[in-house]
């Protein structure tokens, strides 16, 4: 698959034959992504088209909204959305520059420049929550009578439901908010996953006889909430069981959030390196013990809990 990402177009080359397009932020590419981009193959190959996944460098409300408040957590990088998208059989992946000059443009303007002359569309597929232009002001219907002015068709996909909730980006992050992770796949098709680096820690977990990996998450993540969780780690391709725990370990008055994992039945050196966490479950919120004896005995508990419910988990990254 081909990767794209420039504002200049400099590496993109129209086909003359027009190309199939699916326009959107595809944020976290949960299932009503994956149903959309299935649509955008299958009318790709009807027509005889390359088919060309469309969306942002950036997620357009980190721009809009200063890098302040409003900033988005991400829930996945662009490296694995162009994988998962590449496995769906997308030939193309575009990701623009999103900044305030593109903010600004209106809806005619995007069909007319961006649609039609430099993605060369001869077919647009995009959801029904899709908007676009100055504000978002453009809607699906707006984008089929442009399309129609322009020289392009467009598809809208429904949304897909899971039972009587709507699969959205938004429903994941409140998943991931709540530390509800279990339920993250059934809307998204995999567990949620977390890249970090190993770093120094505080060493509370090794004084309590179980040693833990200090993971610093990839700039922006969303973390789940504070709690105990059954986790998987993935390092150099190696996948461990574990247990992470992610907030301030009350019990012994600290006050700095941290994420830590304790791999079970592993004797390995992680400081530095690059590795993965999946969230498989919660175990538990975080609270805080009289003792560090009686937080070390549910310790022994969660990891106990953990390892049943690990060992009827599949392979979480089968999908990198």
């Amino acid at each position: 698959m081909r990767i794209y990402g420039n504002k200049t177009y400099s590496e993109y080359k129209k086909d003359p034959r027009g190309v199939a397009v699916a326009l959107g932020n595809f944020d976290g590419v949960h299932l009503g992504h994956q149903a959309l981009v299935a649509e955008l193959v299958k009318i790709a190959a009807e027509e005889g088209r390359q088919s060309l996944v469309y969306t942002f460098e950036k997620h357009p409300m980190e721009v809009l909204s200063g890098g302040g408040a409003g900033k988005p957590r991400l829930i996945m990088t662009n490296a694995d959305k162009a994988r998962i998208m590449e496995k769906l059989g997308a030939d193309g992946i575009f990701f623009e520059s999103f900044d305030r000059e593109y903010a600004a443009m209106d809806c005619d303007t995007f069909a007319r420049e961006i649609i039609r002359d430099k993605l060369g569309t001869a077919h647009a597929v995009v959801g029904s929550n899709y908007s676009f232009g100055l504000g978002g002001s453009g809607n699906p219907e707006t984008l089929k009578k442009l399309g129609e002015k322009y020289g392009f068709k467009v598809t809208v996909i429904e949304p897909v439901t899971v039972g009587d909730t709507v699969v959205s980006s938004t429903l994941l992050r409140g998943l991931i908010a709540t530390g509800d992770v279990g339920a993250f796949p059934e809307y998204a098709g995999r567990p949620y996953t977390v890249p970090g680096k190993v770093t120094h820690g505080r060493a509370v977990g090794r004084n309590l006889g179980f040693p833990t990996a200090n993971i610093t998450p990839k700039r922006g993540f969303a973390t789940p909430a504070d709690g105990v969780y059954a986790t998987k780690t993935l390092v150099d391709g190696k996948i461990y069981d574990g247990a992470t725990n992610i907030g301030k370990n009350p019990t012994f008055g600290l006050r700095t959030r941290s994420i830590e994992t304790f791999l079970f039945d592993a004797d390995v050196d992680l400081y530095g390196r690059e590795i993965r966490v999946a969230f498989i479950k919660m175990l538990r919120p975080e609270i805080k013990f009289e003792s560090p004896e009686l937080l070390e005995k549910q310790i022994a508990n969660d990891v106990a809990e953990a390892k049943t419910i690990l060992a009827r988990t599949d392979d979480p990254f089968a999908w990198l």
